[in-house]
């Protein structure tokens, strides 16, 4: 089937961010986030292909005449969000597993909306009667179909907004991580539309909330090009002053376990001072975000030089304030600015090296100047 042509103008960042959200996800039930993806890249002209595990993959590909090869940036973000699955129906009773992180203190009295696994579309309500715990998170449930119909094997996901927007913030059942897949599908399309020399992998994995599963096969089984750059993006817990929304987006040092490659870190903020120095009202935040483990430890850990960036998220899992599960919240001007530095990271990957031997420049006249002192001081 031939590509489409490239559209003339990129898509407006709410409305990818509206018909993205609306779609309902969990861990191994991802299809219709990546149906949605696979439509996108077809709509312009951008190859799409998945692996045997499910996971996939979208690439811009635009030479530059007779430069050097350009090492692939990988924009990697998981398509999954913490979610209920149904195991078995009785009457009216709905024995549940839940596949994610979240406080058993969560969860009873809350209601449910059931979706189809074939066709993700609505089929019912439920009640939460009891939470089954494991170490102090949601492990199952038993709840009570209170309208429509259940199955074995469909959805039952928190009965909140699955998009709204308020102002700049927008408030949605699964901003984690259709976010970062949002700051991914954002900045394919740029590129798309601009038809800027670049070489860009968009990576969408599956079953995070699991154990960064997809990530975890991805690296292991070396299925991105050895010489990549990849990026982990993420939205991510904000709680204890991590970071502030509508401060920008973060370049993230590190999570709960680990930190990530200087050169990847140093590179993406000489490129966020950039930015601001082109246009004052561009803001970033530069953080450890260490309220989770993200797929950047993987990618990291299996050899790939990776860096990592996210947006604060508001009610990180959907645990919302006293004890009640809520939206959770992101600002479209955080998701707008990481987009704005994927496309800059993008642009100049072929530059990558020249980056980095400026931080130690700046210290080398520092320790020239701190030698003259010393010495004079010291006499």
């Amino acid at each position: 089937m031939p590509r489409a042509t490239p559209t003339p103008s990129p898509t407006d960042l709410a409305t990818i961010a509206r018909d993205l959200l609306s779609r309902p996800t969990t861990s191994y039930l991802e299809q219709h986030v990546r149906d949605y993806i696979r439509e996108f890249a077809d709509a312009r002209g951008l190859e799409y292909a998945e692996d045997r595990y499910g996971n996939a993959y979208v690439a811009y590909r635009r030479a530059a005449g007779r430069g050097a090869p350009r090492r692939p940036l990988v924009l990697g973000a998981h398509m999954d969000h913490p979610g209920f699955v149904i195991d078995g129906v009785r009457g009216k009773r709905l024995d549940l597993t839940f596949r994610g992180g979240v406080s058993s203190e969560y969860g009873t009295g809350e209601v449910l909306r059931l979706y189809a696994a074939a066709s993700g579309a609505t089929t019912g309500r439920a009640v939460i009667e009891a939470i089954t715990a494991a170490n102090g998170r949601i492990a199952g449930a038993r709840a009570r179909l209170e309208e429509g119909v259940a199955a074995a094997g469909d959805m039952a996901l928190w009965d909140v907004p699955a998009f709204s927007r308020r102002g700049d913030i927008i408030h949605a059942r699964q901003c984690d991580d259709l976010g970062g897949c949002i700051a991914v599908l954002a900045t394919l399309d740029r590129l798309a539309a601009s038809r800027t020399a670049a070489h860009v992998i968009g990576l969408f994995t599956r079953a995070e909330e699991d154990g960064l599963r997809g990530a975890a096969v991805v690296g292991r089984e070396r299925l991105l090009p050895e010489d990549s750059i990849v990026l982990a993006i993420e939205t991510s817990s904000m709680a204890g002053g991590r970071a502030v929304q509508g401060g920008g987006p973060v370049v993230r040092v590190g999570d709960a376990i680990h930190v990530f490659s200087p050169r990847v870190t140093q590179w993406m903020t000489a490129l966020a001072q950039e930015l601001r120095a082109e246009d004052p009202t561009f803001a970033y935040q530069r953080k450890l975000m260490d309220g989770g483990v993200t797929e950047a430890t993987a990618y990291d850990l299996y050899g790939y030089e990776t860096g990592a960036a996210c947006v604060a998220l508001g009610n990180y899992h959907n645990a919302g304030p006293r004890g009640r599960i809520a939206a959770e919240t992101i600002h479209l001007g955080d998701v707008e600015g990481l987009a704005r530095l994927c496309v800059r990271m993008a642009e100049t990957t072929p530059r990558f090296e020249s980056y980095l031997p400026g931080l130690r420049k700046r210290f080398d006249r520092l320790g020239r100047e701190a030698a003259t002192i010393l010495r004079a001081s010291a006499r």
